[in-house]
Parts: structure tokens; C-alpha cells; sequence
């Protein structure tokens, strides 16, 4: 299988265009949302409407399919990560949000971001979230009732994930995904013979 490595691409129209609001975070991990801590944000009694979450993890290997089909596994560097977050602030795209990478939506803004530089006391700990050193973080500020209401409290986007434009360097497999791939090739061979 496949190993891409996501580079910075040099063009001027490299960057992440939004982050979307989706069901199914290719990262895996899913945002909470905070209603009513007025520890970390100056609300008194109303909804703070804010969610948090890993928006990149560094060095995670993420399944995808190419425009033939074919299986790929792709990852970012801690370097492109921090490179990413800061462009993204840089260009001002902080009220670019989709949902599920469809539609365009107003009224959300990524008013806090960060890199986790230390993943025992970053700022995550206190919400019971742990995520490695370089990961991407940010705290989305809901102020459209439509997604609030019907999207982030009733479930059905649960993290984030990014639309933007990058470069790619193939990799070389290593022997553990080697192996790895050679088990899945079996493994859908004994299934079709089923």
C-alpha cells in the first residue's frame, strides 16, 4: 500500500481553505463542547456554544482513496502541522467552516488555536483530553443556531477536519506496514473466497 507523506506546496494556492465541521473526523477523535465553564470562558449563565478539538494529530496515518480507487495511507510531519496551523491564522480563515466538507456555513469562528507542545500539561488536560506533542488544536465558537442546535448538541458532527491544498511525497512503506498490508490483501482474499 501506498505511504504519502503531506508536504507544504509552495504555490500560492497551498493552505487549508476551512476546517469542517464532520460525523467522522478522519483523525478519529471527536471535540466536546462546553456549555457552562465559567473557569475557562466569561459566561455566567448561557450557553458558551464553544468546541474544542484536535484539528491535525502529527505522524497519524490516515486511510484514503485515490481518484482510482485504490487505497493510500497519508500523515502530516509535526513541522507541516505547525506550518498549516500558522498559515491558516496568517491567511484569516478563522470563519471558514464547512459542513461535512458541503456547504459553506456563517456565523462559527476559530477563536482560539494552539500547538500542543507538552501533552501531560497542555491546556486539553483539564477537559480530560489528551493528544500527542504537535498536535493542532482549536476552540470553535458557535454562534449559528441551525448548527448549534441541530449539528453540535444533537451529535451529528463530532470533530474536525481540514479542507485545504498540499503537496505529497511517497514514501517508503515501512517493514511493520509492509506486513501489515500484506495481512489485509489476505485477509479480502479469504473474505471473496467465502
Amino acid at each position: 500500500m501506498k505511504v504519502v507523506e503531506f508536504v507544504i506546496n509552495e504555490n500560492e494556492d497551498f493552505g487549508v481553505y476551512a476546517i469542517s465541521l464532520v460525523d467522522s473526523p478522519a483523525i478519529e477523535e471527536e471535540f466536546m463542547y462546553f456549555s457552562k465553564h465559567k473557569e475557562q470562558f466569561a459566561t455566567v449563565d448561557t450557553d458558551e456554544r464553544v468546541v474544542m478539538g484536535a484539528v491535525m494529530i502529527p505522524d497519524m496515518e490516515i486511510m484514503r482513496v485515490d481518484n482510482k480507487g485504490e487505497k493510500y495511507k497519508c500523515w502530516f510531519s509535526k513541522d507541516t502541522v505547525k506550518e498549516i496551523a500558522q498559515r491558516y491564522m496568517q491567511q484569516s480563515k478563522h470563519q471558514s467552516t464547512t459542513l461535512d466538507h458541503a456547504r459553506t456555513v456563517q456565523g462559527i469562528t476559530t477563536i482560539e488555536t494552539w500547538i500542543v507542545s507538552d501533552s501531560q500539561k497542555d491546556k486539553t488536560q483539564a477537559f480530560g483530553l489528551e493528544y500527542p506533542v504537535g498536535t493542532w488544536v482549536a476552540c470553535m465558537k458557535i454562534d449559528n443556531e441551525d448548527v448549534w442546535q441541530n449539528y453540535i448538541k444533537e451529535g451529528v458532527v463530532k470533530g474536525f477536519s481540514v479542507e485545504g491544498n498540499f503537496g505529497e511525497a511517497t514514501v517508503e512503506m515501512s517493514e511493520e506496514n509492509s506486513l501489515e498490508a500484506i495481512r489485509q490483501i489476505i485477509r479480502e482474499a479469504e473474505f471473496k473466497t467465502k
